[in-house]
């Protein structure tokens, strides 16, 4: 037996991209469906050890949700090689079928909404022939913190919190080694997020369970995943531990401010900026403008930004406006294409 549950090699995968009135034109002149070639994943490459927290990370439209697709035997590949468990996803995908869990994104989908939560999991549980169907959804719906009342009610009455929740469970139901999970604090409450956290590192009480985990959030890899893949616009940038990759995001442990300034005095914006570039816990200082400055502060600094702004007022100036934001993980990633390091 090898000893990665999940392997990819040269993995790609295209689509056409078709606007409305183009397609309606082609149907009723009975033309093909031809349009512009759109590349989901290029030339992917992965391997997963068993019973390891494996998590893909990236943007929005990098291609996540299409491998998991892929893995899951939901879509084909164009090109490549891939296989779960040891079995390969086109020529055994009954045998991958058996052998996996799944979140999807979107994950309402399957569930019969004028049937209530317990029924729907019942359902499922005789579906994948659990041996006690019963005790089995007891157990899914306790791991996942949803109450006898709740459980009771359709699944179109639930909140979209609530739904995931028995999206989750579902994908718990057949107690799979490999489990996939694509986005799954999406929509969840802040408290039940924690307890997802707790969850994953604990393997849901397998501990030879392999997860696979695709999200776009950073902190969630962070304090899940044994290795994380970072993907962009198809293709895998960089594969590391956790650690090795958080160098590649300093960047996300720094917030960014723009300083505004009145205009009657911006002559010595220049020596204003080497001044606050020497203050302790100041990453960066960027001239944005005859009268504006991005600052970049480290989060473990929460004295910085007092310093910055009392040593701006000390100088003279007067601050008109005052902004906060966030690195985003686009930015991340293009610094990283780039060859860069923040």
């Amino acid at each position: 037996m090898s000893e990665y549950a999940i392997e990819l090699e040269s993995l790609s995968k295209f689509y056409e991209k078709v606007d409305f009135k183009k397609r309606l034109v082609n149907m009723l002149l009975l033309r093909g469906m031809s349009g512009e070639k759109v590349t989901a994943l290029n030339q992917a490459s992965l391997r997963v050890r068993r019973g390891e927290i494996f998590g893909l990370l990236g943007p929005n439209g990098a291609g996540k949700t299409t491998m998991i697709k892929i893995l899951t035997t939901i879509l084909t590949p164009d090109s490549g090689t891939v296989s779960v468990d040891g079995f390969d996803v086109v020529a055994d995908s009954q045998k991958v079928r058996e052998r996996i869990g799944v979140l999807y994104e979107d994950s309402e989908r399957g569930f019969g909404w004028r049937l209530s939560a317990w029924t729907n999991l019942m359902f499922y549980a005789r579906e994948y022939m659990v041996d006690d169907p019963k005790k089995r959804v007891e157990e899914v719906l306790k791991m996942v913190e949803m109450e006898d009342d709740d459980a009771s009610k359709w699944f179109q009455k639930l909140s979209k919190g609530m739904k995931q929740k028995v999206a989750l469970a579902r994908a718990l139901m057949p107690d799979s080694q490999v489990l996939f999970l694509d986005e799954p604090q999406r929509s969840l409450d802040i408290l039940f997020v924690i307890s997802l956290k707790e969850l994953i590192k604990e393997k849901f009480g397998k501990r030879g369970r392999t997860i696979f985990l695709s999200t776009h959030d950073m902190h969630l890899v962070e304090e899940t995943c044994d290795r994380v893949a970072i993907i962009d616009k198809g293709r895998i940038v960089k594969v590391g531990t956790v650690d090795e990759l958080k160098s590649l995001f300093r960047s996300l442990e720094t917030v960014s401010y723009e300083i505004q300034v009145a205009h009657d005095r911006t002559a010595s914006l220049n020596k204003l900026t080497e001044e606050i570039a020497n203050i302790e816990g100041v990453e960066q200082v960027t001239l944005r403008g005859p009268a504006k400055l991005e600052v970049q502060v480290r989060k473990d600094r929460q004295d910085t930004l007092n310093r910055i702004l009392r040593m701006v007022i000390d100088r003279g100036y007067v601050i008109t406006a005052l902004t906060q934001s966030d690195v985003s993980l686009e930015e991340s990633i293009a610094k990283i294409l780039k060859g860069e390091r923040t």
